[in-house]
């Protein structure tokens, strides 16, 4: 049974946030990349009101959107997902890598290169690896047939 965006909005149990229909098209969160679930209106705003204190910040949030944004441009997540073949939906495969860029930039072998200004030149925005043998083990690491 498909749900009626008339009268639901979509679930993130990982985000703890509710989203309209129209906002992720394809099922996943637009924020974590996870599925959502189809909840009633005032399930979603009585969950929303609880989970206000457990929300993550929205400067958090966007800076995860731009690191996804960067390494996936020009197509390179797609690309990293025909050869690794993960075996999990793409949504969720972009997730896990971004997760693993973050902790890679926290541990200092990943470092993302953000204009201080915006900028339309998209160049000035990438990726750079200072240990680029680190993130081969660990993205392989990361999908390896036992994990």
């Amino acid at each position: 049974m498909t749900a009626n965006p008339t009268k639901t909005y979509l679930w993130c149990t990982k985000c703890r946030r509710s989203f309209r229909h129209e906002d992720a098209p394809n099922n996943a969160c637009p924020v974590c990349g996870d599925e959502l679930h189809a909840i009633g209106k005032w399930s979603a705003l009585a969950r929303g009101i609880m989970a206000q204190e457990l929300a993550p910040p929205e400067i958090k949030t966007k800076h995860r959107q731009i690191i996804r944004m960067i390494w996936t441009r020009n197509g390179m997540g797609e690309q990293y997902y025909r050869v690794l073949l993960p075996g999990i939906p793409y949504n969720r495969f972009e997730a896990q890598v971004t997760d693993l860029l973050c902790r890679g930039a926290d541990e200092g072998w990943a470092r993302f290169v953000i204009p201080a200004a915006p900028s339309d030149d998209e160049s000035s925005y990438r990726l750079e690896f200072d240990d680029e043998d680190r993130f081969i083990a660990e993205l392989t690491a990361l999908f390896s047939p036992a994990n």
